[in-house]
C-alpha cells in the first residue's frame, strides 16, 4: 500500500472520507469552514491543493484501501530546505499502523522528490497518538506552545517536532 497523489477523480471518495470523519477530526484539530462539506467545496479544495502541488510547494497524498480513502498525508510549505508534515486517518482505521505508514512515506517522498533536509510537525495536546507516531519515526520535540488554540471551548497547547535527515 502506498500514497496516491490527490487528483480530481478523488472528488467523491474524498468528500465521503471528510464527511464521515468530520466530527472525529473536529475533536482533534481546528474545524474546516462549513462550505467545505459539499461536493462543490471539496472540488474547490482539490483545485487549491493541486495548484500547490503543481508549484511544488505541497504534496497531497491519499492512502487508499479497497477503493476507499483511509488516510490523507501531506507535505506543506515545501522549500529547498524544509517542509511541514500532516496526516489524518479515518476513525474506522485507527490503531492499525496507517498513520505510521503515511508518515514514513512522507519522510521518503520529502527527501527523494523534493530534496528536503528538515521536516517539521505540530501536534495538539489532545492527540497523544500522533505524538507517539512522530517520535517512533525519529522526530524530536523541539518546543511547546501553551494556549496554541481554543478548540471546543478548551485551550490546548501544541508540541512542535522536527526531523533532520542524516
Amino acid at each position: 500500500m502506498q500514497l496516491e497523489l490527490l487528483s480530481k477523480h478523488h472528488l467523491q471518495p474524498l468528500f465521503d472520507f471528510e464527511l464521515e470523519n468530520r466530527a472525529w477530526f473536529e475533536s482533534l484539530i481546528e474545524p474546516r469552514e462549513n462550505n467545505f462539506y459539499s461536493e462543490q467545496g471539496v472540488a474547490q479544495h482539490i483545485d487549491e491543493e493541486l495548484d500547490k502541488v503543481i508549484s511544488s510547494t505541497a504534496f497531497c497524498g491519499l492512502l487508499i484501501k479497497d477503493n476507499e480513502i483511509i488516510a490523507r498525508a501531506n507535505l506543506r510549505d515545501i522549500s529547498a530546505n524544509k517542509a511541514s508534515v500532516g496526516y489524518r486517518v479515518s476513525k474506522r482505521f485507527l490503531s492499525q499502523g496507517y498513520a505510521s505508514l503515511c508518515l514514513a512515506s512522507l519522510i521518503e517522498i520529502a527527501k527523494k522528490e523534493f530534496g528536503v533536509q528538515y521536516l517539521e510537525a505540530k501536534v495538539l495536546a489532545n492527540n497523544p497518538a500522533s505524538k507517539h507516531v512522530l517520535l517512533k519515526q525519529g522526530f524530536e520535540i523541539i518546543g511547546n506552545v501553551p494556549n496554541f488554540i481554543t478548540l471546543n471551548n478548551k485551550s490546548l497547547a501544541c508540541t512542535e517536532f522536527g526531523f533532520k535527515y542524516t
